[in-house]
């Protein structure tokens, strides 16, 4: 990818625009990023379309693309900058069509030379307007990147190497609380069926190569936190046993990282081992036939490879159509591209055609990680998943992420077509409805699971292969009662809901439950439990228990229970008097009524949890807060309620209302 590095010197006592030519003419003809063969002119580049802001990658022409007078600058910035260092997303094309819609907007033209402050700051404002939030905080990150390079090598004539993006970053909902945050935690986190399902799929030894390759794939990323792209790459000899200090023998992969650890041995935990050992051992056997034809291939490149269903002829020998096809691997020659005509082919012309249809980067699976098809543990044949199309005995492929995750849940834009592993097994959840996983979701449980087991987070980012442990916040996915119980473990004696002993005659209840007991002391009344704190304010709804959400109950307290069924039943026939006392017009008979309709509702909501089976006894009740009357709110309801205060001779008085004449 780096190609040959080499550094740009600028000199300072010459013209920027001198400087900017004889960077651009370094970038174009001593670099050698994207092959040594990359055409210059071209602007459709690998992994990058030198074309203007807003335009879509899928439907980008000629007409759509940067102004001629940047165009030159945009790829040298470009390719410098990819061989310094390298990486997957490509931003600086972002800061490049920023700074150019900016130019347009703010000069009126295109010219590198005119990048000053304001310009930056209007490419601030349009990656707001223009990407989502994550998007445009990478952009404003790249805008400053782009700023300080001009500075430092003497490229525009303003000094810029200070400004700074305003996009602030996003907020991470990984470290919040509160409903939404909680809602996208779970969905990072797989869920209950669709792990037992997968489970369940594993357990009975499937047959097919899709339902080998979907579960035993899955299965290893159980077993730690790796990123599918890693697992993929893995050699076939990745399995390692050593001892530990204490002489027992530990297994692990030996993986190659891509976020700051080079090659690296993930260790498993040993209740994982037999699965882990079971997985890699069913992957290895799907994918011996496919290593063993790319070790042929890389030593016998003009040779063709004489699989079982091979025709047993001469190398130079004329086939007929239907042999071609027996070779190659197809039922016919239909959309091949290759001539039905007999004796149109031998196999020394079909070894060339193998050739030039073997992936690209043939002999390298992944060259990065150093892995060759031919000790791949992921080097299979074209073809070798598909139920539907007959698999190639001669033409290698390699699973990719799109690959495997495709398998995990349904496709919603190939409507019933496609059926996922899930659905060839006939599993649903509970409600019927088709499960889904994705890859990355077990990369977040294990981060959780580790956090929960007490896992520093040197060991976490260490066992997820990570070089910054800040990044472990974004995979822990524990909820706020959790990390409160967490926080109150660091320093028992300090408790952020009380006591331990506040609500122990119950016996060991959820952290739900104990979010119903928000602070210290409480009290007996006649329907249950009151927590309100008295070192902060009085009661504000003396002896309107029941209508208040500090009042908290407890399932199977008969007693109490049956005092608040027989309140119901009272408010029930008092709020019939009062639906009477409303209909015949009584003066304030309204207000009674709404008192009692309130009141019955709430009760009717507690009864109704009394009653369901699937509430257990010594639950804990809380009421909700109807916002309704407090001392609070009608003291602020009074202040409010004043037109105007003024201060006249040292008294406070109210100043009269002024009316209209």
């Amino acid at each position: 990818m780096n190609g040959n590095i080499v550094h740009f010197i600028p000199v300072s006592s010459r013209r920027v625009s001198d400087n900017r030519s004889a960077f651009i003419a370094l970038c174009r003809d001593e670099l050698t990023v994207f092959g040594e063969d990359l055409d210059w002119s071209r602007w459709d580049w690998p992994g990058a379309l030198f074309t203007k802001l807003g335009v879509s990658s899928s439907g980008a022409s000629s007409d759509d693309l940067l102004d001629d007078s940047i165009m030159d600058f945009a790829k040298a910035y470009f390719r410098y900058q990819q061989g310094m260092k390298p990486t997957k997303v490509k931003n600086e094309l972002k800061a490049i069509r920023l700074v150019e819609a900016a130019l347009i907007a703010c000069c009126d033209r295109v010219d590198i030379d005119l990048v000053d402050a304001s310009v930056l700051d209007r490419s601030d404002q349009l990656a707001r307007e223009h990407y989502s939030e994550g998007a445009a905080y990478s952009a404003g990150l790249e805008l400053g990147r782009l700023a300080r390079f001009l500075t430092k090598n003497h490229l525009v004539r303003a000094a810029v190497g200070d400004w700074k993006s305003s996009i602030r970053r996003p907020k991470s909902f990984a470290i919040q609380t509160g409903v939404e945050a909680r809602a996208r935690q779970v969905r990072k986190l797989p869920s209950d069926d669709a792990l037992n399902a997968m489970a369940e799929i594993f357990s009975n030894n499937p047959d097919s190569p899709r339902d080998i390759f979907t579960t035993s794939t899955f299965a290893m990323t159980l077993c730690a936190p790796v990123r599918i792209s890693e697992v993929l790459e893995l050699p076939v000899d990745c399995e390692v046993e050593e001892r530990d200090s204490k002489g027992r023998m530990r297994y692990g992969w030996r993986f190659y990282s891509k976020k700051g650890f080079e090659g690296d041995i993930r260790w498993i935990p040993s209740v994982m081992v037999p699965i882990a050992k079971e997985a890699v051992a069913r992957i290895r056997e799907l994918t011996d036939p496919a290593r063993s034809l790319a070790l042929w291939l890389e030593s016998h490149e003009s040779r063709f490879y004489r699989h079982a269903r091979c025709p047993d002829v001469a190398e130079d020998e004329p086939l007929t159509s239907n042999q071609v096809a027996e070779a190659l691997g197809f039922q016919s020659l239909s959309n091949t591209g290759l001539s039905r005509r007999a004796g149109a082919y031998t196999l020394k012309d079909l070894a060339k055609w193998v050739s030039a249809n073997q992936p690209k980067g043939f002999p390298w699976l992944s060259r990065e990680a150093g892995v060759r098809f031919a000790n791949g543990l992921f080097c299979m044949t074209r073809n070798v998943l598909h139920s539907q199309i007959e698999e190639s005995p001669v033409v290698l492929w390699a699973p990719d992420n799109d690959a495997f995750n495709r398998d995990l849940g349904p496709r919603l834009s190939l409507s019933c077509s496609h059926r996922s592993v899930f659905d060839r097994h006939g599993y649903t959840d509970a409600d019927g409805n088709r499960l889904r996983l994705t890859s990355h979701q077990a990369r977040h449980l294990l981060n959780t699971m580790a956090n929960r087991g007490g896992m520093s987070q040197k060991q976490i980012a260490k066992w997820s292969g990570r070089a910054d442990q800040k990044q472990n916040r974004v995979y822990n996915q524990m909820n706020e009662f959790e990390r409160v119980a967490e926080a109150e473990a660091i320093d028992p004696g300090r408790t952020l809901f009380g006591p331990n002993g506040a609500v122990s005659s119950h016996g060991p209840i959820s952290t739900k439950d104990l979010a119903l007991v928000e602070r210290g002391a409480v009290h007996a009344t006649e329907y249950g439990i009151c927590v309100h704190d008295y070192v902060v304010s009085p009661c504000e709804r003396f002896r309107d228990c029941l209508n208040c959400h500090e009042q908290v109950c407890v399932k199977g307290d008969n007693e109490r229970e049956q005092r608040i069924r027989a309140r119901l039943q009272q408010v029930e026939a008092d709020l019939s008097a009062a639906r009477n006392a409303v209909s015949e017009n009584f003066m304030g008979a309204n207000r009674w009524f709404e008192h009692h309709e309130r009141l019955f509702r709430r009760l009717t909501h507690l009864v109704a949890i009394f009653d369901d089976p699937s509430v257990v006894d010594g639950s804990l009740i809380k009421l909700r807060d109807d916002g309704n009357f407090s001392h609070l709110n009608r003291a602020i309801s009074d202040r409010l309620s004043l037109d105007a205060v003024e201060t006249t001779n040292g008294r406070l008085g109210v100043a009269p209302v002024l009316e209209e004449s």
